[in-house]
């Protein structure tokens, strides 16, 4: 659930620093999972309860599961990988643990939302994000969404994001090799 431009930003940073061959297939396959009919089935979710966000961020991506049915070797796969390697480090270690145990679901979603509002221009500039021509559609139905939902919300919002923790995390996202990565959880499996 990290936001498209975060996505971008890190698979820009990624291809920087690693060798990608085919990098419009990289970059759309690192947020494909976001433009599927059924969010929980791109991201492989283990359902459980949304009272308290930390045990159900927990479970939103399972890249475990990904792997026992997907092998990753075209660069849209890498960057389908590296979507949900995002999302799950976001969800697990981006928020302190203190803010999510004491939210619920539903307060943590809408303060993301606001803070993804708060922080859209500033990625686009720093990381020169370009959204891919195949997924406009579907991004301009998706603004849409969010604006309707955010005339709801009713302007108590809470930022949660600030610029420097996100530099932080593009790096430290964008710096792991997923091949490595990749045979580490293959490795673990195998036990």
């Amino acid at each position: 659930m990290p936001s498209f431009n975060i996505h971008l930003a890190i698979a820009n940073r990624y291809i920087q620093k690693h060798k990608i061959e085919n990098q419009k297939e990289f970059l759309e396959g690192s947020i494909a999972p976001d433009f599927v009919e059924n969010k929980r089935l791109s991201h492989y979710t283990i359902e459980s309860p949304r009272n308290v966000a930390s045990e159900h961020l927990k479970n939103k991506v399972s890249i475990e599961n990904f792997l026992k049915e997907n092998e990753v070797k075209t660069d849209y796969e890498k960057g389908v990988f590296l979507h949900l390697l995002t999302d799950k480090l976001f969800f697990t270690e981006f928020f302190p643990i203190e803010y999510l145990e004491k939210v619920d679901y539903k307060e943590f979603v809408k303060n993301l939302y606001f803070s993804y509002h708060e922080t859209n221009n500033y990625l686009i500039e720093k990381y020169n994000i370009e959204f891919p021509k195949r997924f406009l559609d579907k991004l301009e139905e998706n603004i849409k969404e969010n604006e309707k939902s955010k005339q709801i919300q009713g302007g108590n919002e809470q930022l949660i994001i600030q610029e420097n923790d996100l530099d932080k995390f593009i790096e430290y996202v964008s710096d792991i090799d997923i091949n490595e990565y990749i045979n580490k959880i293959y490795t673990y499996f195998a036990k």
